[in-house]
This record gives structure tokens, sequence and C-alpha cells, in this order.
């Protein structure tokens, strides 16, 4: 079971949180509104944690507050208000660096596409996909594109074009990245100490049939390559 935490405690560095970080505690009304009132929360939480109770489940997964944070991410647990008026608990992902998180980059060489064959530990799978890197601080997205293409592939881009946002997990991260192509001036082997074992040159139509055959799964990937497509790039 979840090691439980006595709500002043929790919510005092919720609150904390919610000071440091106004933007992320923004009052919605056209969406959900989140609850910052010490006394509904816990009714909303005493409210869910019989839900989870009935269902045998831990009461303490109703909690609201800060439940993980590292020099990166945090998870937080809310209380809000949906837009019928009733009330629930939602989970989110954040980043402490701000928007976007990262990059994506779709890229191509003499009419094909580089793809990467990429162990993913969260799946516990390989998946055939373009690189992607988080934004350092102090980093400009091209500048985190062209280290991304260094590092995963031993390349170097010429131009690079923006083909829009992208959030690949709305209903637990409020993290986007934002999507390029990127036309490659070369490419060299990929990073074994990364978790990439091979690269693969498609064609569009190629990646189409990979798409439908069920090869090519990663949302960041597909939202890339379909820009490029509508766009006429690739």
């Amino acid at each position: 079971m979840t090691r439980s935490r006595p709500l002043e405690s929790r919510l005092e560095e919720y609150f904390r949180l919610a000071q440091e970080r106004p933007h992320w505690f923004a009052d919605r009304p056209d969406g959900l509104r989140l609850v910052l009132d010490p006394k509904r929360i816990a009714e909303i939480e005493a409210e869910m944690g019989d839900r989870y109770a009935a269902r045998g489940q831990d009461r303490a997964w109703a909690e609201v507050g800060l439940h993980y944070r590292d020099p990166y991410l945090l998870v937080l647990r809310d209380a809000v208000i949906f837009p019928d008026g009733s009330a629930g608990i939602h989970h989110r992902t954040l980043r402490y660096e701000g928007e976007p998180a990262g990059v994506v980059i779709l890229p191509v060489t003499e009419g094909r596409i580089l793809l990467l064959h990429h162990y993913r530990h969260p799946t516990a799978q390989w998946h055939w996909e373009i690189p992607r890197g988080a934004i350092e601080p102090g980093a400009s997205e091209e500048d985190t594109a062209r280290t991304e293409i260094a590092e995963e592939i031993g390349g170097r881009i010429g131009a690079l074009t923006f083909l829009g946002p992208m959030f690949g997990a709305t209903g637990f991260m409020g993290l986007g990245v934002r999507l390029y192509l990127a036309e490659l001036l070369s490419h060299g082997d990929p990073a074994l100490d990364e978790g990439i074992t091979g690269v693969r040159l498609v064609s569009p139509a190629e990646m189409e049939d990979m798409i439908r055959a069920g090869e090519i799964t990663d949302s960041f990937t597909l939202g890339a390559f379909l820009q490029a497509r509508l766009r006429g790039l690739v």
C-alpha cells in the first residue's frame, strides 16, 4: 500500500510550489478548475478515497500533493472540478525548465527518411523512430536538434524546417515538443550507449507501409512524418 502523509504537510509543499510556479495553477474556467481550498481538497480526497476503497484499492491514491520530483520532472496529483461541476482527482507530469520540453527531428537525406532502431525502457520494446531529445537550460531548439543528430547518429544538419508543436501524452504529461525536418549533410554510426543499434533509410512510401503494418508506433515519429507529408516536404 502507498504510504500516507498528513494533509497539512502534503499541502504545505503543494502550495509552496503553487507560489513558485503560479502559471501551473492558474484558473481555467473553460476547462478543469483546480481546487486550492484545503477544506474542499480534504472533502474531495475523502470522496475519492471512498471510491477507491469500495474497489479494494488504496485510499492514499486520492491524496493531493507533490508526489515525485527529480531535477527534471515532477508529478502532481490535483483535486479538480470538471465542467459539469463534479469533482475528481487528476495526475500530471510537468517539467521544471518549461516548454517546450524537447525537439523531435525527422532526418532526411537524398529523399529518404532515416529511422533509428531504439530500445525504450518504459515500453520494454524496440522501436523504429526518429531522433529526439530534451532541451537543456540555455540551449535553443535548433542547437538541440543539431546536438541530438550528432550524438545519436554522428550526423550533421544542413537546413532545418520547423513543422509545428506536439504533445505526446495529453492525458498524463504537460510536456510538449517541437517538430523539425532536418536535411542531413552526413550521418555515421548509431549511439549504442543510448540503446540505438541501427539505422534504416526508407522512402516516404516505405514509411507509410511500415506505419500501416504497425512497425512504427512512436507518436512523435508519426506526428513529424504526418506534418512533413501534409506540407509536401517528403
